[in-house]
């Protein structure tokens, strides 16, 4: 037992075996259980919270939060770690009072930790915007819908700043007040290197007081046209109609010509019926008629009086002039409407026996009789 003691009490550095010991077995306790108790301690909080959030599973909260967690418990262990060392005397690092190498380590670790802070701060705000958009989702109007990742976006703005600002206050003596005082002088030149994204932000705010469009709106923009998916703190993604993610920037939204599709009551359709030219005066009548009928007692082309005329005599054909309008914005419900009258109309010119007209052309061949 001597012989131990005397090797754990050997010293090394300034610091015996014992302590490093402890200090090793320390950090390599914290590797192995890092994970787990970061599981733990998430599902913890989540038990807390549950009620809270509805629908949203355990497995989400542990994704968002497990990581800052385990980084947080790797800098206490590496706290309790080193808090068994003590620094050689011939480094000349004893005091933190004045700088050198104790006092760079120790502004890194609480650097560090204020950034493991603010980073686990983040993500609890987006868990908290999954929870309000669940809520948001389950109300008629869209306009919750797009507020919540706007207002997200904001509040991990003024988190990030605050973590900044306080990490310069306390780990670094910083008069933070100050500074943000002296930010006003050069706040002319930030102004003009961040235009765009000061564009971005006063097009976003324009977006939610004046809601030229919200979630869920089919737009035409440019050559861009397709469905509102989110409407974020310094752009707009828009699902186009093949189904790629395109991000527009919020300033470009509010200073082109945008057309709002879903605030359209209704879709015009315009096209000819073409007939041949050998189709009786009568039967070209009663077709015209009874296409009217039929538009006529369509529930959703009804609403306007449509208009069904014989319009031109043309070169080839006699064409019958049909406009109508569905009365809806979706653009699914307009494609269905016009193929079921499309197909009605075929029917129509079958059942008179007339025929549609085809480009033709007469071919005359002269002869010529030698002597």
């Amino acid at each position: 037992m001597e012989i131990v003691s005397k090797w754990l009490n050997y010293t090394i550095l300034d610091n015996p075996i014992r302590d490093l010991l402890w200090f090793g077995g320390i950090i390599g306790l914290s590797i192995l259980i890092r994970r787990g108790l970061s599981f733990t301690i998430s599902r913890t909080i989540y038990r807390f919270i549950k009620n809270e959030s509805g629908d949203i599973p355990l497995a989400e909260f542990v994704r968002l939060t497990r990581r800052p967690f385990e980084l947080l418990i790797t800098l206490g262990m590496i706290y309790l770690a080193f808090s068994h060392l003590v620094v050689p005397k011939q480094w000349d690092w004893m005091t933190s009072k004045k700088f050198g190498g104790l006092v760079l380590i120790q502004n890194l670790f609480f650097t560090l930790l204020g950034a493991a802070i603010g980073w686990l701060g983040i993500r609890i705000i987006k868990f908290a915007a999954l929870i309000f958009k669940q809520k948001a989702a389950t109300t008629p109007t869209p306009l919750d819908d797009q507020l919540v990742p706007f207002f997200k976006d904001i509040a991990i703005i003024l988190w990030t700043l605050t973590s900044f600002f306080v990490i310069l206050h306390k780990v670094y003596e910083v008069n933070v007040w100050a500074l943000i005082t002296s930010l006003g002088i050069g706040g002319l030149v930030i102004a003009l290197a961040a235009r765009e994204t000061l564009e971005n932000l006063i097009a976003s705010v324009a977006i939610m007081l004046e809601r030229p469009f919200v979630i869920g709106d089919s737009i035409v923009l440019d050559k861009i046209s397709g469905e509102i998916e989110q409407i974020g703190f310094r752009s707009t993604r828009v699902r186009s109609d093949d189904g790629s993610l395109i991000t527009v920037p919020n300033r470009l939204m509010t200073t082109q010509a945008l057309e709002n599709v879903t605030q359209r009551s209704y879709r015009r359709a315009k096209y000819y019926v073409r007939l041949s030219f050998n189709t009786p005066p009568e039967t070209i009548a009663q077709i015209v008629k009874d296409i009217r009928l039929h538009l006529e007692s369509n529930y959703l082309t009804n609403s306007k009086i449509p208009m069904v005329r014989l319009e031109t005599l043309a070169e080839n054909s006699l064409d019958i002039l049909v406009i109508y309008h569905v009365h809806s914005s979706i653009w699914r419900v307009f494609m269905e409407t016009r193929e079921e009258i499309n197909f009605k109309i075929i029917e129509i010119v079958h059942e008179h026996g007339a025929t549609f007209a085809y480009p033709n052309r007469n071919l005359f061949i002269k002869e010529t009789i030698e002597n």
